[in-house]
């Protein structure tokens, strides 16, 4: 069973046409599959396609239009939803001194993959930093915008 962590940047082109969007769909169809996503990403999903209706580049109705799909995908099981536990948080002091390059959210990611990753989970993101790191962990990636 193939299990896939997506990150922000990774779920939105589920939902949003742009380069990527063909590889996340082709995954979240796979049989037996199981999409992960960390609670917070929901909250990043709603802000960027909020961001992107301020800012014209679709409208309010698209925008209630996503996030109303999500909403009801997630409803019908297609994301399993991870919640950070305090022993998360405090792995996250080795990953900083090992990868200190990466933000904050970043280092956040790769803590719950490598929690993860006795599942053999993919890491999917178009974040270079956090797919390098990543690698570098051990973790499978895809880079969902290398089509």
């Amino acid at each position: 069973m193939p299990y896939y962590y997506f990150d922000s940047t990774a779920l939105v082109k589920r939902y949003s046409m742009e380069r990527g969007t063909r590889i996340v769909n082709k995954l979240m169809v796979k049989r037996g599959k199981v999409a992960i996503i960390p609670t917070w990403t929901v909250t990043e999903l709603y802000s960027s396609f909020s961001n992107r209706a301020q800012q014209g580049e679709i409208t309010r109705d698209d925008c209630y239009s996503v996030i109303h799909k999500f909403e009801r995908e997630s409803a019908e099981g297609l994301f399993q939803f991870i919640v950070p536990t305090m022993q998360t948080y405090l792995s996250t002091k080795e990953l900083c001194m090992e990868y200190p390059f990466l933000r904050a959210q970043q280092v956040m990611h790769l803590a719950l993959g490598l929690e993860l990753k006795p599942l053999r989970l993919t890491m999917v993101s178009a974040d270079t930093q956090l797919l390098a790191a990543s690698k570098t962990a051990g973790l499978h990636i895809i880079n969902p915008e290398e089509d």
